[in-house]
């Protein structure tokens, strides 16, 4: 069951459903060898207990093992805030003659529990971090006030952002794991990257400019 939304939950539901399906066959492996769970241990393709040693392939047998287990997180969202968190920085340059600016570093730093796969949890806050940079800078929701009709509903002037609109992106995950949230230790990534750029940008163009811009699309 998860704990929340698909985007923000999914890895830590998965990887927590995995945890107690591997702690249940850990169990029927010891005891299939007459060991104790809460001491053998697995390494080299043998199982060992002690001074006992034994082929991980004796205790699978010809038949093999397959155990199922379950995990559920029960009132954890009404007990504990668990959201991740995360902050943006981001430096931009306005042009003085014709306004037109240019994202020239961002950074985001992100406390989500036990990052389980660094190279991939990078990769969803760069393409987050993208997808803000456009929402901030090239995207418009022109709304026709007399009929409450979207005028610009399809992809024909849809602007997303290219190589040459996004500068160098540096994530940094800082070193904690969350022991309340799942077995794992993990929260979740989800929507880190995208939540605060749109802001940090706000805030670097009046930082730059004095200005503030209800809508920064009206740029152009």
């Amino acid at each position: 069951m998860s704990a929340g939304s698909g985007g923000q939950w999914g890895a830590n539901s998965s990887t927590s459903g995995v945890y107690a399906a591997c702690v249940k066959l850990r169990e029927a492996v010891a005891q299939k060898l007459g060991f104790n769970p809460a001491t053998l241990v697995f390494e080299d393709g043998r199982v060992r207990e002690g001074d006992q040693s034994v082929p991980l392939a004796d205790a699978a047998g010809g038949s093999g093992i397959v155990v199922e287990d379950a995990i559920e997180f029960g009132d954890l969202a009404t007990r504990y805030h668990q959201s991740s968190f995360g902050a943006h920085f981001v430096e931009v340059g306005v042009d003085a003659a014709t306004a037109e600016i240019r994202v020239r570093r961002m950074l985001a730093v992100c406390a989500a529990g036990r990052i389980l796969n660094p190279k991939s949890a990078r990769s969803q806050i760069i393409g987050a971090m993208t997808m803000g940079a456009g929402a901030a800078l090239m995207e418009e929701l022109a709304v026709d006030k007399r009929f409450g009709f979207f005028v610009n509903h399809d992809l024909a002037g849809y602007e997303v952002p290219v190589h040459a609109d996004i500068p160098h992106q540096e994530v940094i995950f800082l070193d904690e794991t969350d022991p309340t949230s799942s077995p794992m230790k993990a929260k979740g990534v989800g929507e880190l990257g995208i939540c605060g750029i749109g802001a940090a940008i706000a805030h670097a163009i009046y930082n730059a400019t004095g200005v503030r811009r209800a809508r920064l699309s009206d740029h152009s």
